[in-house]
């Protein structure tokens, strides 16, 4: 409890301090509820509308999931093929990185265009934000390997595949896990932009048509939903990360027990 409080306790009392004043501000100065609403209307606002916004929601995380998970398996398997052929690296990045400046906003008509109203324009955009990240740190975990460790694999006789297995997937654990703490939220952002674009469903939908409405209320308590969900996620990734990661550095505050027991494993 105590860590708890110690790590939460700062985040909350800022986040309670900005709502503090945004309250007074827009009590104190009467600003219209269709310009600023006040953070008390938009609590009522996300009590009455809860259950409606948390279908909507379900739907835009089964979007950005899918392109989550698509993105994240062609980054690895890019990166693989890049970390041990020069020539797929040669003729992958360049790709890659057309990929990713070609502005996302400007593929959801396209797509929507090709595939339709459905929900795989979305997952199609969701999985374009993410893979770039993933490609790009797993490339560069795949090939931080320790020397020694590769050297003493290669002395016992080990082949490409179980230096991949026991080395260079162990190496690149702890930088596909700083990318999915990127991409996580990318998917929802590409999940979103593809909604707003056209969707039956989805709280990107709900966002763009409370917008149109000037009803900043429900449009507030629409984005209050979709950041809590992306908090919650991180949250998930970062507990996942550390049972996963007991044996790196990078999870256990001392700096000390990362070794190289997961050779045996």
């Amino acid at each position: 409890m105590a860590t708890g409080v110690r790590l939460l306790g700062p985040p909350l009392l800022g986040v309670a301090a900005i709502v503090l004043v945004w309250e007074a501000w827009t009590r104190v100065l009467a600003v219209p509820a269709f310009i600023m609403p006040a953070p008390s209307r938009i609590v009522l606002r996300f009590q009455d509308d809860a259950l409606v916004l948390g279908g909507q929601l379900a739907w835009t995380l089964l979007e950005a999931g899918l392109g989550l998970g698509i993105g994240v398996l062609i980054g690895i398997v890019g990166a693989t093929l890049m970390a041990h052929w020069l020539l797929a690296e040669r003729a992958l990045l360049p790709l890659a990185v057309v990929i990713k400046v070609m502005p996302t906003i400007a593929l959801v008509p396209i797509l929507i265009t090709w595939i339709g109203y459905n929900l795989w324009p979305k997952v199609i955009v969701a999985a374009i934000a993410t893979f770039f990240p993933v490609l790009i740190n797993m490339v560069t975990g795949l090939r931080a390997v320790d020397t020694c460790a590769l050297e003493f694999l290669q002395s016992v006789g080990a082949n490409r595949a179980e230096i991949y297995r026991r080395l260079r997937w162990h190496a690149a654990l702890p930088y596909l896990f700083s990318a999915l703490k990127v991409a996580i939220n990318l998917s929802l952002i590409g999940a979103i932009v593809g909604e707003w674009f056209g969707a039956e469903v989805g709280i990107g939908k709900v966002i763009r048509q409370t917008g149109l409405k000037m009803d900043m209320s429900g449009m507030f308590a629409a984005i209050v939903m979709l950041v809590v969900a992306g908090c919650a996620l991180m949250v998930l990734v970062g507990w996942i990360e550390r049972r996963v990661l007991f044996w790196h550095a990078s999870t256990q505050p001392e700096g000390e027990g990362a070794g190289l027991q997961w050779l045996t494993g």
